[in-house]
């Protein structure tokens, strides 16, 4: 369930005390890196992040991809397209002849999606009444917006809703404390499209709504928004484009995901 709460930016981590206790703890505070982003093509990008200290709980890995939509289109991957129930996000860059791929939304215990899919303008799974976000394409454009706020429109190309919402119009909210794989996204003001996915760690979901909020240089993504798609075993990331390979594999199969696709 998504947290409406938000963080201002005049707290960040600056102040004498959140500065002088970690050291005091035995934990130093987050040294922001300097900007990693290894270009692997005109609009796809590449990162590699490793977080540890104040203000995050836990050290966590995460890799990340930045697309300009332009160049690089992001598509749903409907598994049932392809006459399976379920697919690894490997298997469905191959079927789909995708550059890479993340998983996507929740699922019923039969691997039924939960909440609203639109594939390339056709709707496969219908909206559910839920405290979700939504990512969607509309005229070409990248949005994420609460489940009450949608408005069906023959203009959106893609739809995937699933959730929380991890920042909202630049506002960081506050999230449950809870510890897991995870996969999100997120839009930044330029409307480029960032995927995230951990490397072989767990993170708090307030710690990665806290790198996507955070702006560049203060070692974050720079997102306007972001939301967390499904996690735990269904956590996962394949990319095989060029000089990249990427394989996070999940602990299972997903009905759905978010394919990278070249214009």
């Amino acid at each position: 369930m998504e947290i409406t709460g938000g963080i201002s930016k005049k707290w960040v981590p600056f102040l004498f005390p959140v500065l002088v206790f970690p050291f005091l703890m035995g934990q130093a505070p987050f040294t922001p890196p300097l900007n990693s982003w290894k270009k692997v093509d005109e609009g796809f990008e590449v990162r590699s992040i490793h977080l540890q200290g104040q203000p995050f709980q836990v050290p966590f890995k995460v890799r990340t991809l930045r697309l300009e939509l332009t160049r690089f289109p992001v598509r749903v991957i409907d598994s049932r397209d392809f006459g399976a129930n379920r697919l690894e996000v490997r298997a469905m860059v191959q079927k789909s002849q995708a550059l890479g791929a993340v998983n996507g939304g929740f699922f019923l215990p039969d691997y039924r999606p939960l909440g609203l899919l639109i594939v390339d303008g056709r709707e496969t799974s219908p909206l559910r009444k839920a405290d979700w976000g939504i990512f969607m394409i509309q005229d070409q454009v990248p949005k994420i917006l609460h489940t009450k706020d949608f408005l069906p429109d023959k203009n959106i190309s893609q739809a995937l809703q699933v959730g929380p919402r991890l920042v909202v119009g630049g506002r960081e909210l506050t999230m449950k404390r809870q510890i897991a794989r995870r996969t999100a996204i997120g839009i930044t003001y330029k409307n480029q499209v960032i995927l995230v996915n951990t490397e072989d760690t767990d993170a708090y979901a307030q710690d990665l709504a806290r790198i996507f909020w955070l702006s560049e240089d203060e070692g974050g993504l720079g997102c306007r928004d972001a939301m967390s798609l499904d996690g735990g075993p269904s956590a996962q990331m394949f990319v095989e484009y060029k000089s990249v390979k990427i394989d996070i594999p999940g602990g299972w199969g997903v009905p759905n995901g978010l394919g990278i696709f070249k214009k």
